[in-house]
This record gives structure tokens, sequence and C-alpha cells, in this order.
């Protein structure tokens, strides 16, 4: 729980930044972090039945790069992320995700977290836990 608490984020693009580099790390304990209670409520099960580990070696995901940035409320953010699908074989396109981002209003436990990621589906790409792939 201390290693949760280590990466609450007090700034929106942060709580992606952190995602993106669990992403590119295929770690499923940094990502769960960012997750909002009711996405990690969702998610758990399947990041422990991958033993915390996402992704795959081959594709990977590289190159990732805000293209939007949009203001929804004064808690609410969304994010468009483009990244590459790559591999040492060859270029596997690329990707998008829209990233939901809030803020927790509690008293004394003001944070950012992810509150929807969602990704359209490359039958090339690992998709983690916590996102929603629409085909």
């Amino acid at each position: 729980m201390s290693f949760m608490t280590g990466l609450m984020v007090t700034e929106p693009k942060q709580a992606v930044e952190f995602w993106i580099f669990g992403v590119n790390g295929r770690s499923g304990a940094v990502q769960y972090a960012m997750l909002s209670p009711s996405l990690r409520k969702q998610s758990r099960s399947k990041f422990e039945q991958t033993h915390w580990i996402t992704g795959q070696s081959s594709p990977s995901v590289r190159n990732f790069r805000f293209t939007k940035e949009e203001k929804l409320s004064e808690s609410k953010m969304r994010y468009t992320v483009n990244y590459d699908l790559w591999a040492s074989y060859g270029d596997f396109g690329g990707g998008q995700k829209i990233i939901i981002v809030e803020k927790n209003l509690e008293p004394f436990k003001e944070y950012w977290f992810i509150s929807s990621i969602t990704t359209k589906y490359n039958q090339w790409e690992a998709f983690t836990p916590a996102e929603t792939v629409l085909k």
C-alpha cells in the first residue's frame, strides 16, 4: 500500500506519464497505482493473473506522444496519446489511447488518477488489464 501512496500524483498529466512508464516497463504495479479505485477493483484480478506483468516483448509500444489535451472540468482532463508498435523485424503501425484523468476531491487526499483508458483494437498489440478496447 505504501508503494501506491508514494506514487500519488498532484498533476493530471503526471498520472498518464507514470502509467506510460509502467507500460514501457511492463509493470502492472505502476499502471495499477495510477488507476481510480473503481478501475482498480475492475482490473485487479487480471493484473494478478499475469503476475503484475503486462504487455509483450514484441511488438512493443514506444514513442508515446501527447497529441491532445482537453480540460473537461476543474477536476477532469482528457488526454489523447499516440504511439508506435515496433519490433526489430518490422513496423506494426501505431495506436491511440484516450485517457481520462480525474482528481480525488477528498480533503487531505487530493491526487489525480486515471478513470478511463480507451484504445482502438490493433491485432498486434497487447492491451493492459484496465483498458477498454474498441473493435
